[in-house]
This record gives C-alpha cells, structure tokens and sequence, in this order.
C-alpha cells in the first residue's frame, strides 16, 4: 500500500498492523524519523539511489518511507503497487500542480490497484480555498484505464469544523 506525502500518517501503522506492506513517501525527513521513534519501530536510514532523497525501512522490511521529491518518484524505484491510500496528497497539491501529481499516481498504480483519495471539502463562506474535486473532474484527470467511483461523505469532526472544513469525500479510483 503506497501512502503518497504520508508526514507520520497513523493510518500506516494501523495498516501494518493488519498485515499489509507500507510504503510512505515524505519530502521532509523529520516526520520520517518521527514516524519511525513515536511508533517504536526499529529503523534503517539509507541513500536513495537514482535521486536525491533518503530511505527510511524497518528492520522487519514492512514498512518503508522515502523521503523525495514526489515528481521523481518513479516505479523503478518500488515497482507498481496494489493499493493507495491519499488522505491528502491530491488534496493539499496546488491546482496548477494536479496534473503532474495524477500522472505520477498513475504511473505507480499497478493492474486492478485501488486508490483510495480523501478529500477535505472546506465551507466557501469561512475559506476560499477549492482543493476538492468532483467525480467527474477526477474521471477527466486519471482518463481511460480507470474507474473513479464516489464512496462516501461525511461531516466534518467538530475539530475540522473550526478550521473551515464542511465535509470528508472518499473517492476509489481503480486501474482496468
């Protein structure tokens, strides 16, 4: 399961947890290491070949989280994955910065792999701020060869509500 811009995402622990392979991708080191010391897992840093950029892997090898820049990020670096999971990525990616954001999630997405985007859906009258997108914008933007469904909306936790965030949008997108 890839994890794109995952900062010290909990959701990786929790993913390890049930059993799956985690690869986190960070621009920064700090939330890198701070992953790795609040969970007490044992880690590796080492030199990331092919780019500039560090790799952090636990001793056990189920979770990896490289720290580079995203836009180089390639499939000769970790091959193709099986699932993706972007609570934020896309989401906190300029809109000038989309297209170039999707087309590496796309390169990276293996057959039959199932991405799971979150978006932060903010109230117009508190922010200006258009992050989200729609169904049919995300269609447009990942373009033959996937299928983008609508899963799931919901209100926005009391904690978000303060900071202007109206709803959560869940999106699959899956590779045909």
């Amino acid at each position: 399961i890839f994890v794109p811009l995952c900062g010290k995402a909990v959701e990786m622990k929790w993913l390890v947890d049930h059993g799956y392979k985690v690869v986190g991708l960070e621009v920064a080191p700090v939330p890198c290491k701070a992953f790795f010391e609040e969970n007490g897992i044992p880690y590796n840093v080492k030199e990331m070949k092919g780019i500039h950029g560090e790799k952090y892997e636990s001793l056990d090898q189920k979770i990896v989280i490289y720290s580079c820049d995203f836009f180089l990020f390639t499939a000769d670096i970790c091959g193709e994955f099986d699932g993706i999971w972007d609570c934020g990525g896309l989401n906190s990616m300029d809109v000038e910065d989309r297209e170039a954001y999707i087309h590496r999630i796309r390169t990276l997405m293996g057959k039959g792999c199932v991405n799971l985007t979150e978006f932060v859906n903010f109230d117009k009258s508190m922010v200006d701020i258009t992050w989200s997108m729609t169904k049919e914008e995300l269609q447009k933007a990942f373009g033959e060869g996937f299928i983008v469904e609508d899963l799931n909306e919901m209100k926005a936790p009391q904690r978000l509500k303060s900071q202007g965030c109206d709803t959560l949008k869940l999106f699959a997108i899956t590779r045909t």
